[in-house]
Parts: structure tokens; C-alpha cells; sequence
């Protein structure tokens, strides 16, 4: 009786356990929850069949019929507690997983899905209108490939109506058929390595390139991009773009006149010369620097027209000549000439044989443009003057080159012009000098640093005073006193020449003024200024001379200026009205330098000067060559038929001065009477009255 109600109870207990833990599962399946309960209740199943394995090895339990059933335990065990247990833990772990921020998470992940999903469905759709709508030609290619996977092709899979306008082709000719057969440039001009080189890198290619397609060369920006087993290629036509540039480019290192390469292109291309020279000793190069002689006075006379015409026309001369010369260059750029400015050209002879080369060049250009130009019915004649220097120098830098090549050039001019020279230091050392001189010139004129000679002029009539010519010095502080012969040139070239003009026309104005009021008996004393074309050609002259001669109290017939006869005759046109103006005040004119003009006397129906001083060179040789003293009687008679009255200069002898009185000259000076001296030594001639007596 213990016995069946002992295995009763525990079969009971049993039954019910299993039952419980299969409806709580059950339960909580359909239930909410985070999995925890079921990971408890699966374990406690598995737990239960453990101890069913356990209660079937007792004998008690075997007394028990249920349980003496071995099949029936078995299915109990394995498949209720046993299954039950590892499906409720496997329930209770997913759901666990399943809880809020993991059910977050998957929606995230299916959301995201979702919609590549989308996208991947709509991105050829997307691609094609991208295609369409560029405003570049557009093409999308597929690699065709041999047995080996070598790239021989592209198949055409898309392209839009800018790349058919650009091609020439339209989309249904190419459209899924290898392009090649209609597109030879991509291989003609190696777009097809750099296609290949994009598929098998994947690194993007993009390059402006010339390309000739269907016999016209034109420029493209290319970009192409991998693209699966081909790429996207995207093209535009910069032709124009690249014509305009190369335009930009060539205005900016050519001359607009001549079209010649201009000073910064030709700098450049010295530049690499010096460099060239340094790497290779057997390589020579020579600058010739080439300034028209008397340009001026074409463009002047005949109008800035015909002038730029003559520039022209010399620089086809140029670059003729440097194409035919005798002399080649061994380089592919050959001879370059260039204009600087103005009338001013260069020439680069590259690479020559010997340095003798520049020289024959030169004297070949100067016969060239010497020959007469016929431009609008006038024939024009000029000459140039030509500087040279050669890599022998070793140079380091073009504008030196430059420089020493004018500063030869210059000397050319100095020395008769329509020549040429050759640079050597003895030069470099003038220029040297000169800029050192230039400096201190224009520290003179801050602090003053000039003063007024004057000197006699006398009648050679009576040997009496009649005036003084004013003549400028410079007090330099350490060397003294300098001629003007050193500086005055210098000082027309840095344009200071007019402010030391002004300050010597009032000094001189003021120093007569003193004079006059101190000895009222040399109140017909009268002063010569010599005056430079700049000076002249200052607005202000007119004005600052009535005011010198108001403040100083005297009268206009008392100043006479001097202009010498290079002068007028270069600047004609431009002073006559200028001068007409100072003699409408009442100032007399005198032409300083008279016989040393190219022209002499064929200009003096064209003026009406007062006084004509005649050359100190003149006067000097008349001693000893008689055609001089011819000249200079034809001189003088000539000026007396003109109503021109005559000064000789540089009179030093007593024969020089009887010779004078023979011929019937009105006035001279000279060291015969005194040499310029101070305004005190000056100053002393009035008081004592002065008279050369030995003219008497």
C-alpha cells in the first residue's frame, strides 16, 4: 500500500512539473518579454530530465509501474524535458536578442537594407539622366577583351547627345558596337593605353589633349573614370579656350607693333643661354643691341606713322636676315630678335662658331637697314648704331648682358653712329663710373651744390665789355670744381637738367640785377644763358623768365639766349615756336656751336636769330689752314646779310683776334681776355672798367 501510494505521488509530482513547464513555455511564447523566463524555464526542464535519467536507475521507482516502463520514461526524458528544454533556451536567447534596443537595431538593419535595395534599383535609371543631361559628351564603355583579358576595345553602352555633337557620330551608329572602327583617335593618340591604364589602376586619368579625329585637330578636357569592367569617359571641346590662351600668352611676350618677341621673352631665352654656356664650354652666344640713328627726326617730320612702318619694316629685315644668315645655329630655336621699346632691337645669336660671327652679323644688319624704305611715297633713310658682347664675359645674369650691350651701342652713337662696337671692361668700368656720378648728381641738386662763372665778352671794335656768358659749374665737396662738359649731358639724360636750369636763369637774372644797380655805368651790360632742349621745352619756361627779369629789375633786352646749333636743328619744329615767344619779350637769340651741324647753313632761312657764335674749332685751325679762315669770312658776311651780328669763341691769340678785326667780326671771347671766373673776379672787371687794349 506505501508502495503504490509512494509511486502514485511521484509520477504525480512529475506529470505535473512537465505539464506546468510546457504550458508556461507556451505562455510566454505568445507574451512579451526580453527571453529571460524562458532561458530559466528551459534550464529547468533540462535539469528535470537529468533527474528522470536519474529516478529511472532507482529500484524504488522501477517497483512504480509507470516508471518500470522503460520506453515511457525514455520518451518523457528526451523528448519533453530533454527537446522541450533546448527549445525553450533557444526560445529564451532569441528573444532575448529580440528585446527593444535589439528589435531597434534589426529595423535599423532592414530599413537600411530597404532602401539599397532601392537605391540599387533606381541607380541605372539615375546614371542614364546624369548621362543625358551633361553638358559634356559623355560616354559609357565596356572593356572587350581577348582569350587572354588584354583590353582590344570598348563597347559603347550609353552616350549622350553632346558626345554624337562632338564625335560626329550619332548614338545609334555606335551605340553597343566596338568603337574603335569609328573613333581611331583614342588609339592614333594614345587615349587607348591611358583607357587601359584607368581599368587596371583605378585611379582616375584627366588631361587636356590635342586630338584628331575625322581630319580635325581640336582640344579636349578628358576625364576618365573605372566604371565595373570599363569606365565613364567624359569629354568637352576646349579649342577655343586653348586658341585664346596661346593669344593671352603670345600678346604678353611679343611687341603689338612688330610682332617680335618683346624684352621679357628674350630675357628668357638669354636666361637659358647663360645656362647652356655654363654647361657646355664649346657653346658661344652673342647680343647685339641695335638703336636707329635720328629716328626722332623721321617720326617728327614725316608723322608717327611712317614711323612705325620704318619699325616694322626693320624687323622683317631682321628676321630675314637671321633666317638667311651665313651663320646657323646648331640649336633647334635658332637667332632670336626682339624689340625693347621704341627704336631699340636685340638680337641673340645662339650657339655660333666664334665670336668674329657677331661682328659679320652686325656689319650685314647695318648694310641691310641702311638701304632706303619707301613708306607711303617718302623714302626713308636710317642707320644703327650696334653694341656688342659676347659670352666671353661670363655672365650670370641677362640683364647684365642687356646692359653692357646698350652701354656698347651707346659708344657707337658717341663716336659717329651707323657702327657698331664691342663691349670690353674698360666700358664697364665708364658705366661704373657713370652711375656713380649719376648718384652724386642728383645729391648735388638737393643740396645746392652749383654755382655760376661768367665770362667776358668783348667788342672787338673798342676791346670794351659788353657782357658775360654765364656758364654753370659744379662745386663737388670733394673734388672741387667740375666742367660742365663732365655732367651736363648726364643731367639732360635724368631729366634734372630743367630744375639746375631754373635755378641758374634766376641766379643769373639776379646776379645782372646787383650789377646794373652798382654801377649804373655798364647799365647796357648784358648776360648769355644757354638753354638745353628740355629746357625749352618746359611749359614754364616763358613764364619763370618774365618773372626772373621782374624780380631782378632789369630789362628783357639785357638776356640773350643760347641754344646751339645740334639742337635746333634735331628739334626744329618743336622749339621755333618756343623761341619765337622769347624773342616776342624782347630777348635776343644766339646759335651757340655754329659749323658743327650736318647742316649748317642750309637752315638759317628758316630762323631769325640775332647772334651767331662761331665754333671754338674754327677759330683754332684758322692759323694754320687757310680754307678755315674762308669759311669763317663766309660766315660772317653771310650772318651780316641775315641781320646777324657775329661772336667768335675760343679766342686766345692776338693773331686770332687781328684776323677777327680783318674780317669784320663784332665780338669774341676767350682766354685772350679772360677765362669764366667767379662773380667776384667778375665782379672786378666792372670796377676797373674793363678794356682789352690791345685790340685798340
Amino acid at each position: 500500500m506505501n508502495d503504490l501510494v509512494l509511486e502514485i505521488i511521484f509520477a504525480t509530482v512529475i506529470l505535473t512539473a512537465v505539464t506546468l513547464l510546457i504550458f508556461s513555455g507556451m505562455r510566454f511564447i505568445r507574451s512579451p518579454g526580453n527571453g529571460l523566463l524562458a532561458v530559466w524555464i528551459g534550464l529547468g526542464m533540462l535539469l528535470l530530465g537529468g533527474l528522470l535519467g536519474i529516478a529511472e536507475s532507482q529500484v524504488m521507482l522501477k517497483t512504480i509501474p509507470v516508471f518500470n516502463n522503460p520506453a515511457t520514461v525514455d520518451i518523457i526524458r528526451d523528448f519533453v524535458c530533454y527537446l522541450g528544454g533546448s527549445i525553450m533556451l533557444g526560445i529564451g536567447m532569441i528573444r532575448r536578442l529580440v528585446s527593444a534596443s535589439g528589435t531597434n537595431h534589426f529595423e535599423q538593419l532592414n530599413e537600411t537594407l530597404a532602401k539599397t535595395v532601392r537605391d540599387l534599383g533606381s541607380s541605372q535609371e539615375l546614371l542614364n539622366s546624369i548621362v543625358r543631361s551633361s553638358i559634356s559628351g559623355v560616354m559609357i564603355l565596356k572593356a572587350v577583351r581577348d582569350s587572354s583579358s588584354n583590353v582590344l576595345d570598348f563597347e559603347c553602352r550609353l552616350m549622350n547627345e553632346e558626345a554624337e555633337n562632338l564625335l560626329g557620330h550619332s548614338s545609334s551608329t555606335i551605340l553597343h558596337k566596338n568603337i574603335m572602327k569609328y573613333l581611331p583617335c583614342i588609339r592614333n593618340d594614345g587615349l587607348l593605353n591611358e583607357a587601359i591604364c584607368v581599368i587596371e589602376t583605378g585611379l582616375p586619368f584627366r588631361e587636356e589633349r590635342q586630338c584628331t579625329h575625322q581630319g580635325k585637330t581640336r582640344w579636349y578636357n578628358i576625364v576618365g573614370v573605372k566604371y565595373g569592367d570599363g569606365l565613364v569617359v567624359s569629354f568637352v571641346d576646349v579649342t577655343e579656350r586653348r586658341e585664346y590662351e596661346t593669344q593671352l600668352q603670345h600678346a604678353a611676350l611679343h611687341d603689338t607693333l612688330t610682332g617680335l618677341p618683346n624684352r621679357v621673352l628674350f630675357t628668357d631665352r638669354l636666361a637659358q643661354s647663360i645656362q647652356r654656356s655654363r654647361r657646355n664650354v664649346e657653346y658661344k652666344f652673342a647680343v647685339l643691341f641695335l638703336d636707329l640713328d635720328r629716328f626722332k627726326i623721321i617720326n617728327d617730320s614725316l608723322g608717327h606713322e611712317i614711323g612705325d612702318q620704318l619699325l616694322i619694316n626693320i624687323s622683317d629685315q631682321l628676321r630675314t636676315n637671321l633666317r638667311e644668315i651665313d651663320i646657323a645655329s646648331r640649336t633647334s630655336e635658332g637667332h632670336l630678335p626682339a624689340r625693347l621699346g621704341g627704336d631699340e632691337f636685340v638680337v641673340l645669336l645662339d650657339d655660333i662658331e666664334n665670336f668674329r660671327d657677331a661682328i659679320t652679323v652686325a656689319e650685314r644688319l647695318q648694310r641691310e637697314i641702311s638701304s632706303p624704305h619707301t613708306i607711303a611715297g617718302h623714302e626713308v633713310i636710317t642707320t644703327a648704331s650696334i653694341g656688342i658682347v659676347t659670352s666671353e664675359g661670363n655672365y650670370d645674369r641677362p640683364e647684365d648682358i642687356i646692359r653692357d650691350a646698350d652701354t656698347a651701342m651707346y659708344q657707337a652713337k658717341k663716336t659717329g653712329k651707323a657702327r657698331y662696337v664691342v663691349f670690353d671692361e674698360r666700358m664697364h668700368a665708364e658705366v661704373v663710373k657713370r652711375l656713380n656720378l649719376e648718384k652724386e648728381l642728383h645729391y648735388a641738386v638737393e643740396r645746392k651744390e652749383f654755382t655760376l662763372y661768367y665770362q667776358p665778352i668783348v667788342s672787338i671794335e673798342t676791346g670794351r665789355l659788353v657782357g658775360f656768358e654765364s656758364l654753370l659749374r659744379w662745386v663737388h665737396p670733394e673734388k672741387g670744381i667740375i666742367e660742365p662738359e663732365e655732367f651736363i649731358e648726364l643731367t639732360e639724360e635724368l631729366g634734372i637738367i630743367v630744375p639746375i636750369g631754373r635755378w641758374a636763369i634766376n641766379e643769373a637774372c639776379q646776379q645782372l640785377g646787383r650789377w646794373i644797380k652798382k654801377y649804373p655805368q655798364h647799365e647796357n651790360l648784358s648776360f648769355n644763358i644757354n638753354l638745353s632742349k628740355q629746357e625749352l621745352m618746359d611749359p614754364g619756361l616763358i613764364s619763370l623768365i618774365k618773372q626772373a627779369i621782374r624780380n631782378a629789375g632789369i630789362s628783357p633786352k639785357s638776356i640773350k639766349v643760347e641754344i646751339t646749333e645740334s639742337t635746333f636743328i634735331d628739334n626744329s619744329i618743336d622749339l621755333i615756336p618756343v623761341l619765337t615767344k622769347i624773342q616776342e619779350m624782347g630777348i635776343a637769340l644766339a646759335m651757340d656751336d655754329f659749323g658743327t651741324g650736318y647742316s649748317s647753313l642750309s637752315f638759317l632761312h628758316t630762323t631769325s636769330m640775332d647772334y651767331l657764335k662761331i665754333d671754338r674749332s674754327f677759330i683754332s685751325n684758322a692759323s694754320n689752314k687757310r680754307n678755315y679762315a674762308a669759311i669763317i669770312h663766309t660766315i660772317i658776311q653771310l650772318a651780316h646779310n641775315m641781320d646777324m651780328q657775329v661772336v667768335a669763341e675760343g679766342v686766345e691769340t692776338q693773331d686770332q683776334l687781328a684776323m677777327l678785326q680783318a674780317l669784320d667780326c663784332n665780338f669774341a671771347q676767350g682766354y685772350l681776355f679772360d677765362k669764366p671766373l667767379e662773380p667776384e673776379a667778375a665782379e672786378k672787371l666792372l670796377i676797373d672798367n674793363y678794356r682789352y687794349c690791345a685790340a685798340a
